[in-house]
């Protein structure tokens, strides 16, 4: 990419500053002398349709759009907390996780929510739902939610068949359908449930990056991480699951000669460990890494109308379709060297969103792949202020 000239920086630096002393446009039951003085940063975004869409982020913030993004409501979820992913499954039902353990639910398009779950002293880092009742959520020391009513109740799930020392931060959610779901996070980890989370086994894999999120596009799912790392999953075939047994008899042998040879040098005898016998999964996945031309940490994943993702993070946005990858052009003299985007969506006519670093908001368009600033959470005047979260009694 072009170097950004000291210009465009310097005034990437002047729009935050502006920001930080610009007010939101009043309610009407609000008072004329709340002023935002900060803009908080964004992590998610969802659109559940062309008109009507969703982001969230630090501080409880949530923004409500039902003319397409021209304009936005701004909602409180009713905690100070750092909201990192949303899921709407229509235009009035969303459910939020954030990073003291909440699961929130609205069931009235964001104008209020209640805490269904805490997960005690867990971050949680996604949630994914296929329908109004079934979904999951996840976070780290491996947690894994489940609901099938709607999040009146969440059970724990438990992954099988982990075999590192610490139990992984899980990052990210794909809930295929109510059946299949995709989980993954910390040390290259990925798994997988085919029968409604009864069951998470794990997908051999050397690859030790960290995940941090994971969406499907077609017959394809799509990851991505830490140091610019990407790969898609696909179905192993049968010679594939042939070489992952091979593979995985051969890495247990080892194991045990060294643990032989161990014991005799402690003049010990050799004790074999006790192991678990999982059952088979009728589907194991490969993982196939991508060059995405980048090492810059990758932050969400986010399907598009033509099977192919986007990807985004720290000063990069492209487009990724298996092996191929399609940087998307920002506008002239937007600083991407210095902005980093926590949370993508793109709708079915081909537009894109993005949020990110202090507020900013970016819109886009996938078929010509490009972008532009659309607003910044602080500066805008197209945002109504609807409830105001220090003004809130329940606000911490």
């Amino acid at each position: 990419m072009s170097p950004f000239s000291t210009s465009a920086v310097v005034r990437v630096f002047l729009a935050g500053v502006c920001a930080a002393i610009t007010s939101f446009a009043s309610a009407n039951e609000e008072s004329d002398s709340f002023h935002r003085f900060w803009p908080d940063n964004l992590f998610a975004v969802d659109f559940v349709t062309e008109q009507t869409g969703f982001i969230a982020g630090q501080g409880g913030t949530v923004l409500r759009t039902t003319d397409g993004g021209e304009n936005w409501d701004a909602l409180y979820i009713g905690e100070n907390e750092l909201i990192r992913r949303i899921d709407f499954v229509s235009e009035s039902d969303g459910w939020a996780v954030g990073h003291r353990g909440a699961i929130f639910h609205t069931s009235d398009a964001g104008n209020s929510w209640e805490v269904q779950y805490r997960a005690t002293d867990t971050y949680l880092r996604d949630v994914a739902f296929v329908d109004k009742n079934h979904g999951w959520a996840v976070g780290h020391n491996a947690t894994i939610l489940h609901t099938s009513n709607g999040g009146q109740s969440w059970q724990k799930q438990e992954m099988r068949g982990f075999k590192g020392r610490d139990l992984p931060r899980l990052h990210g959610v794909y809930a295929k359908d109510r059946s299949t779901a995709i989980v993954v996070g910390e040390f290259g980890t990925v798994i997988h449930t085919e029968n409604g989370g009864e069951l998470w086994l794990v997908t051999p894999s050397d690859i030790g990056v960290t995940w941090l999120a994971v969406d499907g596009a077609g017959g394809s799912i799509y990851v991505a991480g830490s140091d610019g790392s990407a790969a898609y999953l696909t179905p192993a075939t049968d010679e594939q699951r042939l070489e992952m047994d091979r593979a995985a008899a051969e890495a247990a042998e080892k194991a045990e000669q060294k643990a032989r040879k161990k014991a005799k040098r402690r003049k010990k005898k050799y004790v074999p460990p006790k192991v678990e016998v999982l059952p088979r999964a009728d589907i194991e996945y490969i993982v196939n890494l991508v060059d995405t031309g980048t090492t810059e940490h990758l932050f969400d994943v986010a399907t598009l109308h033509d099977d192919s993702v986007i990807v985004v993070g720290r000063s990069v946005v492209f487009r990724l379709s298996q092996n191929a990858v399609e940087p998307m052009a920002p506008a002239a003299d937007f600083p991407l060297a210095y902005v980093w985007f926590g949370g993508a969506a793109a709708s079915p006519s081909g537009a894109f969103w993005g949020v990110g670093i202090r507020g900013l908001v970016v819109r886009g368009n996938t078929r010509t792949s490009d972008f532009a600033p659309a607003f910044n959470l602080g500066s805008s005047d197209n945002i109504t202020l609807v409830t105001n979260r220090w003004a809130s009694s329940n606000g911490r």
